[in-house]
């Protein structure tokens, strides 16, 4: 009795042991309630062993295994705990291990079998989905969550959730296990989204499914990463037919907000003069774009930038866009927002019309644009745009709707929630995106299927960075005249359009372009540099060195182009998609 005892109780342990080592060896790998279930039915059976009166071995461990597997029914008559012995030391230990285990395994019993017919319902639920277009979740949080309510309505789509273990109030067909593990039909129109909390599981995953699925046709997948090495990984991987579209949330963030809310709003004369307090995470990414967004016709560009670490961000923003700090005016102020140093240096920013607040958290973010208000209405009476990046989606709805006590509003615009990225269309059926395609279809019309503008995420990034610019152009052009609705300034920007306009444009593109490729890190490569790499990389931009020759101002791009076209072999107009950009905007696209 003593050793099937202790001999059972190995066999727990021995199962405990072994999965703790593999959940830490293999992530993927779960808690199985089978071997749990199998390691009970063995214990069972060690323990009624020595209760059986069978003198033939070889009987009574088939009798007492044919006992444990009746146990799972509930039905097995229990007489035989009568003969354990209580009198000895471990009597009353083997009796109870005993019980729990006739308890336990038939719970464990009917768990396992309801998860089982659960995984049948769901793949057959699945097979039955084959002509409808399915959206793939790699995980249930609150941003999927966001997003598959913004879908569950769409007609003739079904969602899909993988590593679901929660009821959840959408319909959806739900799977307990890795969205890498899931069969899906060969035909079905399928958008994946890697979104876990887990960026490197997000894309390994996606790694994962290329792999697997890369011959496929109709399939998408949305990956949730911010790291700047995912678009140097997945530009240099095989992708077949799939197309992959990297979300950085930090971005997106920002390109919706330069959208939303442009940089001209609130203009004193003909600057855009743009305060940037706090320059981590999101600063940093707003600075970056604001310095191609705000470049436009006849108007001067001035950032300001206080932050408690500005000292450091200077030297490394040196380091990651070495031709950006020298051709721009931007200052960096080393003080608290609220030090004397930084109070005075705002007293003489008259002119500043657009601000950005980002700082440690939303409290912070709050209280510093609140005072800001104050300060701009108190000292200079203007209200400059004030934003401030709000994760919570309560807190952004309550600040948008913030009063004094009079019932003045504050005016101050609460972005970056999920909510925001999430909900509404800034990754699904987005606008700005499906204006960039026809950006991109503007220079290159024979990329029908946009496979050269998915084959590289610069493609995709710079032509979205182009059609957030148009509105921009537009209001340089009307100035007084420009509204809200974007087709009403189009048509009257058609009726003023003239071969000048046109002009000061194009040179306008190229230098919004120009800023835009300093601010991701290029620099200029004069041609001669370029023969000595081109005939070895047979392009004259070296990517991964980032060195572009067209990094020239406007009135030198003639020249340049000539040289390049002699060292090519090739005719090389730098000026090309310039123009073919602002003819699309005048003549074929609509925004």
């Amino acid at each position: 009795m003593k050793i099937s005892f202790l001999l059972s109780l190995a066999v727990i342990i021995t199962t405990i042991i072994i999965y703790i080592l593999l959940l830490r060896k293999m992530k993927k790998i779960r808690i199985n309630i089978f071997a749990f279930f199998i390691s009970g039915i063995i214990c069972i059976s060690i323990l009624i062993f020595p209760l059986l009166e069978y003198k033939n071995i070889y009987l009574r461990i088939f009798a007492s295994f044919i006992y444990a597997i009746r146990c799972i029914g509930m039905g097995q008559e229990l007489s035989l705990l009568s003969k354990i012995d209580l009198t000895v030391s471990n009597g009353y230990l083997y009796f109870i291990l005993l019980n729990f285990l006739f308890l336990a395994v038939p719970a464990l019993t009917v768990t396992f079998i309801v998860a089982y017919l659960e995984k049948i319902l769901a793949s057959i639920k699945l097979m039955l989905s084959r002509n409808k277009k399915l959206y793939v979740f790699s995980e249930i949080n609150s941003r999927s969550l966001m997003l598959a309510k913004s879908l569950e309505n769409k007609k003739n789509s079904v969602i899909v959730f993988s590593n679901n273990r929660k009821d959840i109030n959408i319909k959806a067909i739900n799977f307990n296990k890795e969205v890498t593990d899931i069969k899906f039909n060969s035909n079905s129109d399928i958008t994946f989204y890697m979104i876990s909390n887990n960026e490197e599981k997000n894309l390994n995953d996606t790694l994962e499914l290329i792999d697997k699925y890369k011959n496929r046709k109709k399939t998408k997948i949305y990956v949730i990463n911010q790291n700047e090495e995912t678009p140097i990984i997945l530009d240099s991987t095989d992708k077949g037919k799939i197309t992959v579209e990297i979300i950085s949330e930090k971005e997106r963030a920002i390109f919706n907000l330069l959208n939303n809310k442009p940089l001209f709003l609130n203009t004193v004369g003909n600057t855009i003069s743009i305060l940037i307090v706090g320059c981590g995470c999101i600063g940093h990414e707003f600075l970056k774009d604001s310095i191609w967004c705000g470049i436009m016709p006849n108007y001067k560009l001035k950032i300001l930038v206080i932050d408690t670490n500005a000292n450091i961000i200077k030297e490394n923003l040196s380091v990651e866009m070495p031709e950006v700090l020298t051709n721009y005016d931007i200052d960096f102020i080393n003080e608290d927002i609220k030090s004397n140093k930084a109070i005075n240096i705002l007293k003489s920013k008259h002119d500043i019309n657009y601000i950005l607040v980002s700082m440690d958290n939303d409290d912070k973010n709050i209280d510093t644009a609140i005072t800001l208000r104050r300060f701009f209405l108190r000292e200079f009476d203007r209200e400059p745009v004030i934003n401030l990046f709000i994760e919570n989606e309560y807190k952004q709805e309550e600040i948008l709707r913030l009063s004094n006590e009079k019932g003045y509003a504050y005016n101050l615009n609460a972005f970056g929630s999920i909510k925001d990225l999430y909900f509404k269309n800034s990754i699904i059926d987005s606008k700005l995106e499906n204006l960039a395609t026809k950006i991109h279809l503007s220079y290159d019309s024979e990329d029908i299927n946009l496979e050269r503008y998915n084959l590289r995420e610069y493609n995709k990034r710079s032509s979205r960075a182009c059609a957030l610019h148009i509105k921009y152009k537009l209001y340089s052009v009307l100035g007084d005249k420009y509204t809200s609705d974007m087709e009403e300034n189009q048509k009257l920007f058609r009726s003023m359009y003239s071969k000048d306009i046109e002009n000061m444009l194009i040179e306008n593109e190229h230098n919004r372009w120009l800023a835009y490729t300093r601010s991701i890190g290029y620099v200029y490569v004069s041609p001669r540099e370029v023969e000595k790499y081109y005939q070895k990389n047979k392009h004259y931009i070296h990517y991964l060195a980032r060195r572009h020759p067209a990094l020239v101002e406007f009135d030198k791009l003639d020249d340049v182009s000539k040289r390049l076209s002699v060292i090519t072999s090739k005719n090389i107009d730098l000026k090309e998609s310039d123009k073919m950009i602002i003819k699309s905007i005048y003549k074929s696209i609509n925004l």
